[in-house]
């Protein structure tokens, strides 16, 4: 097993409340957005949401990323964070995760070993039990939250598949 793995749940920061927001998939070649993400903690639960465009490209609207069964997303054990994490491909950087998921997606920060690197977020793919990889997660300034915000349409957060 790859030492790069700490599941002690005490090392590792806890997502909370100041982890809610908007976050950006960046393109590694030309820095473009690639994709919009909102973590978004409300009635007691955690739900991921992905901006979308409508079929006319003029609108932009929030989709439920989940399968239709369950958009809620649940914390993962440190037994489940090193079935899934404690592997090859994942040998570096150091550091701890806390992950919650659903059926489908989920939401990991990641705290490295060493006090002065920055603490990172990401997004889980999952198909059934088999964790299909993670993609690096930037959390927006305010400026393009606010810009991203305006931009939907007013009471358009849907439960769709994404």
């Amino acid at each position: 097993m790859p030492s790069n793995l700490y599941v002690l749940p005490a090392y590792g920061k806890a997502i909370t409340l100041d982890d809610q927001g908007v976050y950006c998939v960046f393109n590694q070649h030309d820095g473009a957005i690639q994709s919009v993400i909102q973590l978004l903690y409300e009635n007691d639960d955690w739900t991921l949401y992905q901006l979308q465009r409508t079929s006319d490209d003029d609108a932009l609207f929030w989709t439920v990323m989940s399968d239709s069964t369950q958009c809620r997303l649940s914390s993962m054990t440190s037994v489940q964070i090193a079935h899934y994490l404690a592997k090859p491909e994942y040998a570096e950087p150091r550091g701890a995760w806390q992950m919650m998921r659903n059926a489908q997606y989920g939401f990991g920060k990641f705290t490295p070993i060493f006090p002065d690197e920055e603490v990172c977020y990401a997004v889980a793919l999952f198909t059934g039990d088999e964790l299909r990889g993670l993609v690096r997660l930037h959390k927006a300034d305010a400026q393009t939250t606010e810009s991203v915000i305006a931009q939907t349409q007013p009471h358009a957060m849907l439960g769709a598949n994404t």
